[in-house]
């Protein structure tokens, strides 16, 4: 799997080692009750299990200077289009990570993946969500009631999409795809000023 760099993140595949703290951040209640998968209580064994991905799906982990911050990603409908999921720990909300993270993501999938579009759920309740959506130019489409694994029973959510086409308008973000750790200190050399 690719590693996707943007301006202050790292996207890498899911370590083991991150059960620990993907079992601190995404087991926060005010995390795990804004997901569909996430369960409330989360133990380390849950969590190693949901850091395998599984057919189809492709996941991040959100790295901030070597600090594990939160998770991205999406899996591939029978259709062919994706599915955008995302989540991130309480101390970095508000920072802006979970929209540079999403834009890199759905950017390689329309460039690498030529996904033909994107569509992305929320729970009705989740403000911060629609924040993200709504900037990378997702529309909303629809809504119903998804399952919150956390939560126990089915939340009311809203439905959006984006299209390859009209994702052609979305900024360019800073993003490299990164194939090795040579690369990657290479380039976090240059985008802190040091020599390549």
């Amino acid at each position: 799997m690719v590693t996707l760099a943007t301006e202050r993140l790292l996207l890498r595949p899911f370590r083991r080692s991150d059960a620990a703290e993907f079992t601190r951040f995404a087991g926060d209640w005010a995390v795990a009750s804004m997901t569909s998968d996430i369960p409330y209580p989360l133990t380390q064994a849950q969590a190693m299990a949901w850091l395998r991905p599984g057919r189809g799906e492709v996941r991040f982990g959100l790295d901030l200077e070597g600090q594990l911050i939160g998770g991205a990603g999406y899996y591939r409908r029978r259709s062919g289009a994706a599915e955008l999921g995302f989540w991130l720990g309480r101390p970095w909300w508000g920072c802006g990570y979970a929209t540079e993270a999403t834009r890199a993501i759905v950017r390689y999938g329309f460039q690498s993946r030529r996904l033909p579009g994107f569509t992305s759920s929320h729970f009705v309740d989740n403000r911060a969500s629609a924040g993200v959506l709504r900037k990378l130019g997702f529309e909303r489409v629809g809504g119903g009631y998804i399952i919150s694994v956390a939560r126990g029973h089915d939340v009311e959510a809203a439905t959006y999409w984006l299209s390859a086409h009209h994702a052609v308008h979305m900024p360019s973000p800073r993003m490299r795809v990164v194939r090795d750790g040579t690369r990657w200190r290479t380039w976090l050399g240059r985008l802190a000023g040091g020599p390549a």
